[in-house]
């Protein structure tokens, strides 16, 4: 008998190249080679028509109680873009504006969103670091004293700078009381600006006194509040459309001589005078003036609510249409599984 033959013996030679090649070899978990369990929905009529009816029900709802909500405010506009200065207009209210009293000013074809006026700021300065002016070019260094100014940026120098004065003339002329609290946010006001530390023995304007003010500034910083001026603050909070509006004031409630102003503004004249100082035709805008309620929803602003309600009607409408689709053209689960089983 032939010698039985001995099976050959292979010898693996390891490489490096595959030794890389093994290191690097996803591990074989369900994750990594995307074996996770997965739900694919079928789309029927009974899962859709449901569906769409469903977000019209719920839709529509809030859409008329947003829009009740904004129905609700009142709001009272006054444009004085052509007024000269000090500018007075006479304001009718026929009815009491009961609750929180909002005072806006309001700038049209304003672009405060401008790459470049955006970038104009150092919030380091704004958080006590005075002669940081790093990023606030072409306002960073007055070019005659070559002092950093302070507030610096193109932002700081544009700051809106009309005055108002609302007076309640129904009886004798009583001046509206207004405050700043609650204008700002508490984080602009505790965090985001600060005044430099005054050191014993000095003001606020001699911590200053190695900066000038903008060249559009009509008065020191130092003598209105520093970086912790409200109106400041509230400037400097940039807006994203051209058109928007800025909170001034909020009336305060309280009694002031013969007019009670503990619930709102009482109906009756009232007149409004401006020191008109902020030039908007040079870019064709305009100015207004404000004075607004707000509800649970905000501000008077209807267009949310409309838009809830338009998508709500069309969710119903699709709805309806789908069902007449379903009855004249569609199959039963019954038919479709008919048809399944006759492919077999």
């Amino acid at each position: 008998m032939p010698p039985q033959a001995q099976p050959a013996t292979t010898t693996s030679i390891s490489s490096p190249e595959s030794e890389k090649i093994l290191k690097n070899r996803p591990k074989a978990s369900a994750l990594r080679q995307q074996k996770l369990p997965a739900w694919q929905p079928i789309l029927t009529a009974s899962t859709v028509i449901p569906t769409v009816i469903a977000i019209g029900l719920i839709f529509i709802p809030i859409g008329i109680a947003l829009f009740l909500a904004s129905d609700s405010v009142f709001e009272l506009e006054v444009d004085y873009t052509d007024c000269g200065s000090p500018c007075t207009r006479q304001i009718e209210i026929k009815e009491d504006v009961k609750g929180d009293v909002y005072l806006y000013y309001y700038l049209e074809n304003y672009y405060q969103n401008h790459r470049r006026y955006v970038k104009s700021r150092t919030d380091q300065q704004y958080y006590g670091d005075i002669l940081n002016v790093k990023d606030c070019a072409p306002f960073d260094v007055d070019p005659a004293t070559k002092k950093p100014y302070a507030p610096c940026g193109a932002i700081a120098n544009s700051i809106f700078n009309d005055t108002f004065s609302l007076t309640y003339s129904d009886t004798l002329p009583v001046l509206v009381p207004v405050t700043t609290e609650g204008v700002i946010w508490d984080v602009d006001k505790d965090k985001k600006f600060k005044n430099p530390t005054i050191p014993a023995g000095q003001t606020l304007c001699s911590v200053f006194s190695g900066t000038v003010k903008p060249p559009n500034w009509q008065v020191d910083p130092c003598t209105n509040g520093g970086f912790e001026n409200v109106d400041f603050i509230i400037w400097m909070r940039t807006a994203a459309l051209p058109n928007f509006r800025k909170l001034w004031r909020i009336v305060n409630k309280e009694k002031v001589g013969n007019a009670d102003f503990t619930n709102g503004l009482p109906k009756g004249t009232y007149s409004l005078t401006v020191i008109n100082n902020y030039p908007v035709k040079s870019f064709g805008g305009r100015k207004k003036f404000i004075i607004s309620t707000t509800s649970w929803a905000g501000g008077k602003n209807s267009f949310l609510g409309i838009a809830y309600l338009v998508v709500g009607s069309l969710a119903i409408l699709l709805g309806v249409v789908f069902i007449i689709i379903h009855v004249k053209f569609g199959h039963s689960m019954s038919e479709l599984s008919n048809v399944n089983g006759m492919d077999h």
